[in-house]
């Protein structure tokens, strides 16, 4: 007979060893290297510091280091520090209803030590030296006095070294980098007061010491470029809370939340209430889905604010949401508006022309615009426009492709009897009609009348032939006449480096100039035509967006500089450029949709119209 109680329906009851209670908690509290910083630089805080120095290595698997001159962990309290549930912070629970410091649930340093090998260097300002301490995988190794100045040093490397199922699942090296230099700048944007240095792989990404003391000077570091400082003042003050901030005029709005910071009691916190708050402030002035830079700091009473919802205590419960979301968005909404040029920056009602009356005759000049204009030789501005060089492929009629890919889809997905294929050009059987509003190119074969949306035909022709010219080595680039400094944020010049490689391939000719500037000498040739450094940004933006939404790198780069090289609703194409733009678009692998997903063309069919004009 046996004993086993899980064949004997028993199931003991036994209060878990203490180094697998600090896994456990290690599982809720450090989710990922980031984690780490952002618990030892708001202790760090919470000790008075004046100074805090960040070292990151390896996106943080291989060392965090965070170094202050706080009060320091006198010799007796170094091993209780990590010990769970141990804190200075708060004795009893009335001190939750009026909690100011970062931390409070000693539960940090256990949880690091627990999955990690931490060596700690600590003295007090009333000791004649200083403690070390070195614990692995939550045990103690060695306890010594050690030199050391006023402060702590802690150093967390060999992060998940015992927990390799947890290790598996943190994100590539280059993701990870990211989440630690947003948290690296949310750290110093909470407290400007104290000086904040940030070093990844050997690099200084940003050092904030004297000139850098205020959250203005701070947010234009840390989330502008140099060569704009314009800032948006937020304030209220309420019976309910106190608001303060800058945000950025909404011409500099990003399309998506990394630029925009939001703090209770200097606490960074994610709060899509408070975000929304913050954009619905804006109004009509910021186009769906983009969200302005800055910081925001609410100041709220600690008694109406549970920080102990989640153990990163990022998220938080206000007892009063809805009025402090509407404190927030009218704060915003006032500032916005109360600050001169906020409003469609370079455009005045002076400027703006007033509505014409035109007379019939000069309405059937218009009209006739729409005629197909006379054939022209290609011309220089063709080239150009299409594809930002003078090299295009000449159009040939013994130029062979794949039927296979020669089929255009249309509406309700139908095909035409006559797959139309670019050898229709050179016959004759695909004849160009005109253009509506500078947009959509109208063609007809038989008795289909096709429509393409130039842009993203041409999207989708740029898109294809930058990818196979990557695949085979790079696209043309063309040098600047003066190369260009440009300084980036802290999160795009990480970006940045992630990306260089396929930058350079895609025609861009970048270089690292200093901490966070970098020098822009060629760009590609699709985009030769339009201003160097807002391209440059325009493209770090994209790849932002759309490595968010799943995106590989390669084709982030190239889609970007596809949509940013094509020509645009406006741009005004001769009957040969459309045809040579419809050429391209038919010898593409995709010819039905952007890498956006938008469509490229419609057909309508005679059948079509003839039931819509009720012959059928």
């Amino acid at each position: 007979m046996t004993n086993d109680p899980s064949r004997t329906g028993k199931r003991w009851i036994r209060p878990l060893p203490e180094r697998l209670i600090n896994k456990i908690a290690a599982g809720e509290v450090i989710e990922r290297p980031a984690a780490v910083l952002k618990e030892l630089a708001e202790n760090s805080f919470d000790a008075g510091a004046t100074r805090i120095d960040v070292i990151v290595e390896k996106s943080g698997s291989k060392l965090i280091s965070v170094i202050d001159n706080g009060c320091g962990i006198s010799v007796e309290q170094v091993e209780v520090a990590f010990s769970r549930h141990a804190t200075s912070k708060i004795s009893d629970f009335d001190d939750l209803e009026n909690l100011r410091s970062f931390g409070f649930r000693g539960e940090a340093l256990p949880s690091i030590g627990s999955v990690a090998k931490v060596r700690m260097v600590t003295r007090t300002a009333d000791a004649d030296a200083g403690t070390e301490i070195v614990i692995e995988g939550g045990v103690v190794q060695n306890v010594k006095p050690a030199a050391a100045p006023v402060g702590t040093k802690i150093e967390v490397s060999d992060l998940f070294f015992n927990t390799p199922a947890r290790r598996k699942f943190l994100r590539a090296e280059s993701t990870e980098s990211r989440h630690l230099t947003r948290n690296a700048m949310a750290l110093a944007l909470s407290e400007p007061k104290v000086a904040f240095s940030y070093r990844m792989n050997g690099r200084r990404v940003f050092a904030l010491d004297e000139g850098y003391s205020d959250l203005r000077s701070r947010i234009k570091k840390l989330l502008l470029s140099h060569n704009d400082d314009r800032l948006i003042k937020i304030e209220a003050d309420t019976d309910i809370m106190n608001v303060a901030g800058f945000l950025s005029y909404p011409d500099r709005a990003r399309q998506n939340q990394y630029g925009l910071f939001i703090f209770i009691n200097n606490r960074y916190i994610k709060s899509q209430t408070m975000v929304h708050a913050v954009t619905a402030g804006y109004g009509e002035m910021l186009p769906r889905g983009n969200y302005p830079v800055g910081a925001i700091f609410l100041n709220i009473d600690p008694a109406r604010v549970d920080v102990n919802v989640h153990p990163t205590k990022a998220e938080v419960r206000l007892s009063e949401e809805r009025q402090v979301h509407d404190v927030l968005y009218h704060a915003v909404k006032r500032s916005v508006h109360q600050t001169s040029g906020v409003n469609a920056p370079g455009i005045t009602m002076e400027t703006m022309a007033p509505p014409q009356t035109i007379s019939r005759s000069e309405a059937i000049h218009r009209a006739r615009e729409f005629e197909p204009p006379h054939q022209t030789e290609a011309s220089q501005t063709i080239l150009k426009k299409l594809y930002g060089h003078e090299d295009v492929m000449p159009v040939t009629s013994d130029e062979r492709y794949d039927p296979e890919i020669s089929k255009i889809s249309g509406a309700g997905g139908s095909v035409p009897e006559a797959p139309l294929t670019a050898d229709d050009i050179e016959f004759g059987r695909i004849v160009y009609l005109g253009s509506l509003a500078d947009l959509y190119l109208i063609f007809k074969s038989g008795d289909h009348v096709f429509i393409i949306d130039q842009h993203t035909a041409h999207e989708r022709v740029l898109y294809e032939e930058h990818l196979k010219a990557i695949d085979s080595g790079g696209t043309a680039s063309q040098n600047l006449l003066f190369p260009i400094n440009i300084e980036l944020s802290p999160d795009r010049f990480v970006l940045y480096e992630e990306s260089n490689d396929f930058l350079k391939k895609a025609g861009f000719v970048v270089e690292p100039f200093g901490n966070l500037t970098v020098i822009l000498s060629a760009v590609p040739a699709a985009l030769s035509r339009k201003s160097p450094e807002k391209m440059f940004s325009a493209v770090l933006e994209d790849i932002e967006n759309l490595r968010k939404a799943g995106q590989n790198l390669k084709k982030a780069v190239v889609q970007s500089v596809a949509c940013r090289g094509a020509v645009m609703a406006g741009d005004r194409l001769t009957e040969q450029e459309a045809l040579t733009l419809l050429k391209r678009l038919l010898m593409a692998d995709n010819r039905h949709s952007c890498p956006h997903g938008r469509p490229t063309i419609l057909k309508i069919t005679k059948d079509e119209l003839d039931v819509k004009f009720k012959r059928k």
